[in-house]
């Protein structure tokens, strides 16, 4: 028998699905929270739009990193041996997540000043492909790192996965 990509060797798949759970929900929660008041932050600084959008993007990237690199790492500290794609599931989560809290905190904030708003599907649907892109890869960079032995190894992998990323990106797929 094949062993799948979400079997967990020493504990029931219940304890892996709740430990991802409290995770996914923490540290998205903080993600989408610190993305919302880093983007107020930067709209409150005497920036033109160019550089704001740009240091807008390098915070989120920061971010995305920090939140899915920790949150795979903690996942795996707190269930040693657990499945790889659990640690896959959790960075798409957090991203997932903390996306989802952002686009309500945007969406919400002109309610409570009495503004009128679009639906919130309109906040939710632009930014979540460009969040579960950076989420899967951070937590596919992160999950290398934590479970290929080998340093060659790894480094050949991620060469790989970067040099994968920069032909899909040269062919505009």
């Amino acid at each position: 028998m094949s062993k799948g990509i979400l079997d967990h060797s020493s504990e029931d798949a219940q304890a892996s699905m709740s430990v991802v759970g409290r995770t996914v929900i923490i540290i998205g929660l903080l993600l989408g929270a610190v993305n919302f008041a880093l983007e107020y932050g930067l709209d409150a600084l005497p920036l033109s739009e160019r550089w704001a959008r740009q240091a807008g993007l390098a915070f989120f990237l920061f971010f995305v990193w920090l939140a899915v690199s920790s949150g795979v790492r903690a996942v795996d500290k707190l269930m040693p041996g657990i499945a790889v794609g659990w640690l896959f599931i959790t960075g798409l989560g957090i991203g997932l997540w903390g996306q989802a809290v952002f686009s309500l905190a945007r969406w919400a904030a002109p309610q409570f000043r009495g503004e009128a708003t679009a639906s919130l599907l309109s906040f939710i649907v632009p930014g979540l492909l460009p969040s579960l892109a950076a989420s899967l890869l951070v937590a596919v960079l992160t999950a290398i790192t934590l479970r290929v032995k080998s340093k060659l190894a790894a480094t050949a992998l991620r060469l790989l996965l970067f040099g994968l990323l920069a032909l899909f990106i040269y062919l505009k797929m």
